[in-house]
């Protein structure tokens, strides 16, 4: 699987290098239900301590959205090399409600996140910048080791739902990998739109 994932992105990377992002074929699925958990599963304590936080996987709809927030550039100026190799996600959670994302070699922009009454793993989000529902939505926390990384399904403003894993470190161990992608697939996401972000070329 891990093979035909690395052959994937390379094919999607020689196909950009002639033409921008398309968000379209990156939509997963429709937003479906995550219900509520009986007791909570994400040690916030934990989440806040975090700093900076990376987001080594994710579907290609997340990253697509994620890069164009920061970058504040239309897909069709965009290649998916771009994103894959120079976007260097990190990500800084403020107490006060506000998220940092930086990336692309020093570009940044802020999100404002609430969490939800009546399930203490989820939270809204909502970028600040001139498209605010561009990227902006509901991140249901589904798996967790409390440790290393969490897994959120996220339900896009635009009603698409998509997915990334925040992580201590920019890479993920082949255990912790192959447990987040069994999980993916197990909520009904297509394996084809996994992706894995390139840290080790990043210049901050």
């Amino acid at each position: 699987m891990w093979h035909s994932l690395s052959v994937s992105v390379a094919l999607i990377c020689i196909a950009s290098v002639v033409q921008g992002l398309d968000l379209k074929s990156a939509n997963d699925q429709p937003c479906f239900k995550i219900p509520n958990p009986k007791t909570p599963i994400l040690d916030m304590k934990w989440v806040n301590s975090i700093n900076p936080l990376y987001f080594p996987a994710m579907s290609t709809d997340n990253l697509y959205r994620a890069s164009l927030n920061v970058l504040q550039k239309e897909a069709r100026d965009v290649s998916f090399a771009t994103v894959y190799y120079d976007a260097c996600l990190k990500w800084y959670i403020f107490d006060n409600g506000t998220t940092v994302a930086t990336g692309f070699n020093g570009l940044r922009t802020e999100y404002k996140t609430k969490p939800l009454k009546d399930n203490p793993d989820a939270f809204t989000f909502v970028g600040v910048g001139v498209d605010k529902d561009f990227y902006s939505g509901t991140l249901y926390t589904t798996l967790t080791d409390n440790k290393s990384f969490f897994f959120g399904a996220i339900c896009m403003k635009n009603g698409e739902m998509a997915w990334g894993v925040g992580s201590t470190t920019p890479t993920l161990t082949e255990e912790t990998k192959k447990i987040v992608f069994d999980h993916a697939v197990s909520l009904g996401f297509n394996k084809e739109d996994f992706t894995e972000l390139k840290y080790d070329t990043c210049r901050n």
